[in-house]
């Protein structure tokens, strides 16, 4: 039997016993990202999260392919393999950016953008100071960058580089002095650009675009970073589920009935121009890194096609021989489409939030499937630090993983179906007589 199919049946087995003990018992692009290293994390190991917002391209994709020096795994506009907005490359150099227009200069148009020196950096860098590298020589022969970049390296380096078109300016996460606890949040500001410090107190951004993101991110993160120690609780799974997924108000509170805030019923809408996850969520990755000397293949990056709220996480990997439909398609992966329109039949009038009625039905059916397969992951994440997985097992696992994953949300999208169904039949409408004219007239 191959090892993932054991490690399969264990997690099945026990989510189905946790089923039985609990019978019996207008917006504009928005991405939030943060960079934290290994000495933050549970495992030792470190996160990487972007949460991508754009208002003109709701279709992503996932893609793998062999670049200019190293294997790159993806996330890209659907059938668009010109730019990428995050991925991994097979010596676990991970990349993630958040659009920060006050870093644009005025006239400079020549060279890559946010998206082409992300893929460059992909296909060519294997380590934060091989991308330090490439900003520096883009400095000379340019760029039109205008973004904050997150980086970490199976070295252990982790760090957030602000990148205008001339200049950039380089963050450590691992320096105590840049991220006293060991992680970089950005939202859509630059620091350079605001001269404000590069971990910036919550109230020095109060009043800036995207201000609100990054003080909630940083919140999420700090809750599960109890007096500066080691954060226990901060794992892949936290933030996949209570960071991509966050629904909380401009001052931070998380609304009632979703995933952080107390018991109790969601408020029939909730508007997202303030939230982590809004309606022009198109994506969100998590990339979970290895410690120094262990294989950089195993390296897994977590993608939620779509808007999370409504999406599930599917691991992929950079050794992956190919994809699922699930995640790859030039029209957007299979997961992508349904999310975006379970989405779509849920948003409120004016598009700027969404409609709570299935939300709580949803995540109580796709919730556990995505335990499940992290806890599968997880499982051979441990296996694969003393035996490293080979390309077919990669692919096998995930596509294996992926179609669960797929499965879920088809039933997700037959039952919204079949709710929509049962709602009463409108009334016909009523229209005036027609004029007649009298009888024996002309």
């Amino acid at each position: 039997m191959r090892p993932w199919l054991s490690v399969v049946r264990t997690a099945c087995q026990a989510a189905f016993s946790g089923l039985l003990m609990a019978v019996v018992v207008s917006p504009s692009p928005a991405c939030t990202t943060a960079v934290i290293t290994g000495k933050a994390t549970a495992d030792g190991r470190p996160l990487l999260w972007k949460s991508r917002d754009t208002t003109g391209l709701p279709r992503n994709e996932v893609v793998v392919y062999e670049g200019e020096r190293f294997r790159v795994l993806a996330v890209v506009n659907a059938g668009d393999r010109d730019e990428v907005w995050m991925g991994v490359n097979s010596t676990g150099f991970c990349i993630e950016n958040s659009l920060s227009r006050d870093l644009a200069v005025e006239g400079k148009k020549r060279g890559p953008g946010n998206g082409a020196i992300m893929k460059l950096a992909l296909e060519t860098c294997a380590t934060v100071e091989d991308f330090r590298q490439l900003l520096e020589q883009t400095d000379e022969t340019g760029r039109r960058t205008v973004g904050n970049f997150g980086v970490i390296d199976a070295a252990g380096g982790a760090a957030l580089f602000e990148a205008g078109p001339e200049t950039f300016q380089m963050f450590d996460a691992n320096d105590p002095e840049v991220a006293p606890r060991g992680y970089i949040v950005r939202a859509n500001f630059a620091t350079t650009a605001r001269g404000v410090p590069p971990a910036p107190n919550t109230t020095v951004v109060e009043g800036t675009y995207s201000g609100e993101r990054y003080a909630r991110a940083c919140r999420l993160i700090d809750d599960r970073l109890p007096d500066g120690r080691q954060g226990d609780d901060l794992t892949v799974d936290y933030v996949l589920r209570s960071m991509c997924r966050d629904l909380a108000d401009g001052t931070g509170i998380p609304f009632e009935g979703s995933v952080n805030g107390p018991a109790g019923e969601l408020p029939d809408e909730v508007n997202t121009s303030a939230t982590i996850s809004r309606t022009t969520t198109v994506s969100a990755a998590v990339f979970h890194g290895v410690k120094p000397g262990e294989d950089p293949l195993s390296t897994t990056m977590w993608v939620q096609l779509g808007d999370p709220k409504f999406s599930i996480a599917v691991p992929c990997w950079v050794a992956c021989e190919s994809l699922a439909e699930a995640v790859a398609g030039e029209y957007g992966g299979a997961i992508c489409s349904i999310a975006a329109t379970l989405r779509e039949w849920n948003l409120t009038e004016d598009r700027d939030g969404v409609q709570t009625d299935h939300l709580p039905q949803v995540w109580d059916d796709v919730w556990p499937v995505e335990d499940r397969l992290i806890a599968v992951v997880l499982e051979m994440r441990r296996r694969w630090e003393t035996t490293p997985g080979t390309p077919r097992e990669y692919t096998e696992l995930h596509r294996h993983l992926a179609t669960q994953a797929l499965d879920a949300m088809r039933e997700e999208l037959a039952d919204m179906k079949a709710a929509a169904l049962t709602l009463p039949t409108p009334p016909p409408p009523a229209f005036t007589p027609a004029h007649q004219e009298p009888a024996g007239s002309p």
